[in-house]
């Protein structure tokens, strides 16, 4: 069994962990190569995924460059042979495209992760993947719970959106292969940016569905996020013993 209740093999899903993001808000370092309870940060969704998946079914994309840092750190945790690493493209659109290309065949649901988001779990992941099976997508997102306002460049208010219909994506972002593949060509063929996944998909007319996010999905984006990322993962580990 897998932390958090998920214990289905996925053996038709696979993921693309995207690490090439350049952490200029985080202030100093690769954020992703960071210290956090004792694992990099990138490693701790591996962590909680690679137990659902088959082996070969992992991909990490990462800056040329970085290779050599990631490649060390996948071999300390144990995961050299577990994951392979992908050099990313100029955009996160174009890593994404890298490591579709590297997958097996048989993965024919994918999932897509941010590396910087380290407290994702493998009952999220199992949900997304189930919503995917179903419907073809299942996108991980939360409700708003902020007041939410458009504005101007230079601040003045224009509209206050219903937030009971406004959600926060997430990751993972899980997606039939074929959806993705295609809607990634079509970005890329009409000069199209995308900040997700789902945008992608969408613009290429697929539905996507929202699976809900019920814990804390932390993305590490600048250095006061590692506490509090520490401490929700202490937390959890409080949990986990007392259930035990």
């Amino acid at each position: 069994m897998t932390a958090f209740g998920a214990t289905e093999l996925l053996a038709d899903c696979g993921l693309i962990v995207a690490a090439g993001g350049s952490s200029s808000r985080f202030g100093h370092g690769n954020k992703l190569l960071m210290d956090l309870a004792g694992l990099p940060v990138f490693c701790h969704c591996l962590r909680a995924f690679l137990p659902l998946l088959p082996a070969g079914h992992a991909v990490l994309v990462v800056p040329a460059v970085s290779e050599p840092l990631f490649a060390a750190a996948l071999a300390a945790a144990g995961w050299g042979e577990r994951v392979r690493l992908v050099p990313g493209g100029a955009s996160r659109q174009a890593s994404v495209q890298a490591g579709l290309a590297a997958l097996p065949a048989a993965a024919t649901i994918v999932a897509v992760q941010d590396a910087a988001r380290p407290l994702a779990t493998a009952e999220l992941l199992a949900r997304c993947v189930a919503s995917a099976r179903a419907c073809g997508s299942g996108v991980a997102a939360h409700r708003v719970v902020d007041t939410i306002k458009a504005a101007t460049a230079e601040g003045a208010v224009t509209a206050t959106p219903d937030r009971r219909a406004l959600w926060a994506a997430e990751t993972p972002q899980v997606f039939r292969r074929d959806w993705l593949a295609a809607a990634y060509e079509l970005v890329a063929r009409d000069g199209l940016e995308v900040t997700d996944d789902a945008q992608a998909v969408q613009l290429a007319g697929h539905p996507v569905q929202l699976v809900e996010s019920q814990q804390d999905n932390l993305k590490i984006t600048r250095a006061a996020d590692l506490p509090l990322a520490n401490f929700i993962l202490a937390q959890r580990r409080a949990e986990a013993n007392d259930v035990t």
